[in-house]
């Protein structure tokens, strides 16, 4: 019973692991931080009002750069399944989620579904290296 609960706790973490890269988590908001400085708070508010404005209902907004900065690719489940284009395939520097999809990377095989609501501002450290498509569905 305690191997078979341990297991448990390290699959819940690994998965929480995994999926967190497209969490809100990712992304800081203003007054969560105890020790950062005014100006950084300011920074990243800034950045996500930009993604905000940048990003309409129903959409999932894609950035080369980290920040949400430049021309968003967007899209919807409506698109079905798309390849990134290839100036965002496996380039994926920050992205806002207004709609639920499913990041896929082909090689190696993996698929983190996204909900709405999910944005990072600096996904270049993780999957946003390695996406290759984005999908209604996992």
């Amino acid at each position: 019973m305690r191997i078979r609960m341990s297991l448990a706790v390290a699959m819940a973490a690994t998965c929480l692991a995994l999926t967190g890269a497209a969490s809100p988590s990712q992304a800081r908001t203003p007054g969560t931080s105890t020790s950062t400085s005014t100006s950084t708070e300011q920074a990243a508010s800034t950045a996500l009002q930009r993604a905000d404005e940048n990003c309409g209902a129903g959409e999932i907004c894609f950035w080369h750069d980290r920040n949400y900065l430049g021309t968003p690719w967007r899209w919807s489940p409506a698109s079905g399944y798309r390849d990134m284009p290839s100036n965002l395939h496996d380039h994926v520097y920050s992205f806002k989620a207004n709609a639920n999809a499913c990041f896929i990377d082909w090689s190696p095989q993996e698929k983190r579904p996204v909900v709405s609501g999910d944005y990072a501002k600096a996904y270049d450290t993780n999957f946003g290296k390695r996406i290759d498509a984005v999908g209604p569905t996992c």
